[in-house]
């Protein structure tokens, strides 16, 4: 697909997704983080109809869009691992995930409400250790236990009827204009503040976890790079990747390590490299045979 059909395509995800936006505050408000008292999970999913329709019809479509679904067993007992390691420190150790590795060469990950938790072998190539996924995980897993994806559909649909009286009411005026920029812009805040709340559930998580809580901004860096290297290398399309929805600035950067610092000084926790090593092992690297060809 094109990159106009492939951002329509993603359109369609917003309202389920665990929406994340390209921004990052100048102030960092770090008060207030905390998960949700009743998280919606696949486990109570079920009691409501129309959160399990949306989960039901947006699984396919994300399969379509990313390259269906990554089968290797040994790749999915690790991730399973690391998941599980996650979920028995989490506010809600009774909280059921399901994990669909996706296969595409983008490195991405998100969640959908209900815990459905997605990411691609893209992001699992990139990332260095056990600890590095964990964060990533952990940081999603952030984002469903605070119930980040309700959240943010009602946000929406309430600036959605707001723009909609003020625009009949007030039409074109430069009033009117004004107004809707001011709803912009908290739309804008509410994303920052979500993406800032998940990252610090997601790095007390692993913390607690045992992993290395520095592993969040050693790939926040490598996801750096990595947008570095898709930039020179004329990469087009990056509409897939992480860095597209979730904010990297250095000020997230150095809010994650001081984060971590409540664990204690670098090199505390572990990395746990060899078992991620031995999941990876024969993981397909790049696109698939079926899209092109090797050159």
């Amino acid at each position: 697909m094109n990159s106009l059909a492939r951002f329509l395509v993603l359109a369609g995800f917003a309202v389920a997704l665990a929406s994340c936006q390209m921004f990052t505050p100048p102030d960092v408000q770090e008060s207030g983080f905390q998960p949700s008292d009743k998280p919606i999970t696949v486990d109570n999913v079920a009691a409501n109809s129309k959160l399990a329709e949306m989960a039901k019809a947006q699984h396919p479509r994300i399969l379509a869009t990313y390259g269906g679904e990554y089968s290797d067993p040994k790749l999915e007992r690790m991730v399973a691992k690391v998941v599980g390691r996650l979920t028995v420190v989490s506010a809600n150790p009774t909280q059921t995930y399901r994990i669909t590795i996706l296969n595409s060469p983008n490195v991405n990950a998100f969640a959908l409400p209900g815990g459905y938790l997605y990411i691609t072998r893209g992001l699992l190539a990139l990332a260095n250790d056990s600890a590095e996924l964990a964060a990533v995980i952990a940081h999603e897993m952030g984002h469903v236990t605070a119930n980040h994806g309700l959240q943010r559909q009602q946000l929406e649909a309430e600036e959605g009827l707001a723009t909609k009286v003020v625009s009949d009411v007030l039409g074109d005026s430069p009033t009117a204009k004004a107004a809707l920029i001011r709803g912009k812009l908290r739309l804008a805040q509410f994303s920052r503040n979500q993406e800032l709340e998940a990252d610090a559930i997601g790095i007390k998580s692993i913390g607690e976890a045992g992993f290395d809580p520095y592993a969040a901004g050693r790939f926040l860096q490598s996801m750096s790079a990595y947008t570095d290297f898709r930039s020179i290398s004329g990469a087009t399309d990056a509409s897939l990747d992480f860095l597209a929805t979730h904010p990297n600035t250095p000020q997230r950067i150095d809010l994650a390590q001081r984060h971590a610092r409540q664990f204690g000084a670098p090199g505390v926790g572990s990395r746990d490299r060899d078992s991620f090593l031995a999941g990876i092992d024969g993981l397909l690297y790049g696109d698939t045979p079926e899209e092109g060809y090797v050159r």
